[in-house]
């Protein structure tokens, strides 16, 4: 077996065993449980684990509080942060601490106005974080590609995965794959 066809395998043999729990995300029972997320903000050192979400409804302080940590941290302004997001890094979240990784999502990026996506390297001119609707990040002890496509399996919006900088990007949109 070649180098290549054994890095192929061994990377599907990883991915098929961490993707196995991820069936619980399509679980009625999973999106029935309350919603926690646990994000550290990169440039501001803040840190939060808020439930966004239980029995039903929206839990206003605690949407807040992660609305704020995922603010522009250039403008200081926060937005409404789309609920559909905040589910997908749920589910990412849910993701780790199955496979026994309690750690938070190191946030890079959240929402952005339109000057600080106009002055950031490489943003799409109609950025998703412009409408609080994608979040940039990382995973420590999780390889960059592994996150990306357990973001792809999720299905909920558009994935990049930018290796060279070592963070993904996921958001609620239409569903697509990128690599920066």
């Amino acid at each position: 077996m070649q180098r290549r066809q054994f890095l192929t395998a061994a990377s599907a043999g990883v991915i098929a065993q961490l993707l196995t729990p991820a069936a619980m995300a399509q679980s009625a029972d999973f999106w029935s449980l309350p919603r926690t997320v646990w994000l550290y903000r990169t440039a501001t050192r803040e840190q939060v684990r808020e439930t966004y979400f239980a029995d039903g409804k929206i839990i206003w302080g605690g949407y807040e509080r992660l609305c704020q940590i995922l603010r522009d941290t250039h403008a200081n302004e926060a937005v409404e942060m789309s609920p559909v997001l905040l589910d997908i890094l749920y589910g990412v979240q849910a993701w780790l601490a199955f496979n026994g990784i309690q750690r938070p999502l190191l946030t890079n990026s959240g929402y952005r106005t339109a000057w600080t996506n106009a002055n950031t390297e490489g943003a799409a001119r109609n950025s998703l974080h412009m409408e609080g609707r994608a979040w940039d990040g990382r995973v420590p002890g999780v390889a960059t590609e592994s996150l990306a496509r357990f973001g792809l399996y999720l299905s909920g919006g558009g994935v990049g995965f930018y290796q060279a900088k070592n963070f993904v990007h996921l958001d609620d949109g239409r569903m697509r794959f990128w690599r920066g």
